[in-house]
């Protein structure tokens, strides 16, 4: 698959073309957004399995935002509707749901890897120093298990973030999008650092007014992702159809 170099100032046009794609349909955008984070925080209401199931079908309700993107790129309004588009699509409906479970997977192993580091740094060192020691050891634990399941995570994020358009748009499967998307995110390092940090200003900024920001900053994003994988993952070009016989 041709995964496109771009530079690094293409961070932060990204980010103005997430604004430009929400500033088109802002009541729209803010509507769509609402419905999401009802639908989320429903779902997390559902007692032992309302988390599991927000992370299996978050993909799935990704999809669905990144279609009402790729419409506003194009100059095409959309339903909310659009939310639910890749419920009605079973071959990109198991393929998302493939990536959710993924995701979960993983998540859980690198939580697991992070109480490990913990649980046997304060066990040898309760061992060898009584309590005190055990202290000691879950200081040292989170010193070494912190800094392994932030890079673990931000992996993961890396291996995710084009995983659900390039799935979306039937271009690989699962686990072969995952890979793609972590090798563009290498590839362009520079360009999502850049991105990172205008992100995360912006997101300190929209919890200033007690979060509300976000159903701005959400869409802002949205559209901004859609931008991002326009850019890297260029469309393919369509088949020549054959010239017509001549009668």
């Amino acid at each position: 698959m041709d995964i496109r170099r771009v530079e690094a100032g293409q961070g932060i046009v990204w980010v103005q073309t997430g604004w430009a794609g929400f500033m088109r349909l802002p009541g729209l955008w803010i509507l769509l957004t609402l419905v999401f984070l009802a639908i989320v925080v429903i779902l997390s209401l559902i007692p032992y399995v309302g988390s599991l199931i927000v992370a299996l079908i978050g993909p799935v309700l990704g999809a669905g935002a990144l279609e009402a993107a790729r419409r506003t790129s194009r100059g095409e309004n959309f339903a909310i509707g659009i939310l639910f588009d890749a419920f009605s699509r079973n071959a990109a409906l198991n393929d998302l749901l493939v990536l959710g479970a993924v995701s979960l997977a993983v998540n859980g192993l690198i939580m697991g890897v992070g109480a490990v580091c913990i649980g046997s740094s304060m066990l040898g060192m309760g061992m060898m120093h009584g309590e005190g020691g055990a202290l000691v050891g879950l200081g040292l634990g989170a010193l070494i298990g912190l800094p392994l399941v932030l890079t673990l995570h931000a992996l993961l994020s890396a291996a995710l973030f084009f995983a659900v358009p390039l799935v979306m748009e039937g271009r690989a499967s699962p686990l072969a999008a995952m890979q793609d998307s972590l090798k563009a995110c290498w590839v362009n390092w520079a360009a999502l650092l850049l991105f990172s940090i205008v992100v995360t200003i912006l997101s300190v900024l929209a919890m200033i007014s007690m979060g509300l920001g976000f159903l701005v900053l959400g869409p802002v994003l949205t559209c901004a992702v859609w931008a991002a994988y326009a850019g890297i993952f260029p469309a393919e070009p369509a088949l020549a159809q054959p010239p017509e016989p001549v009668s």
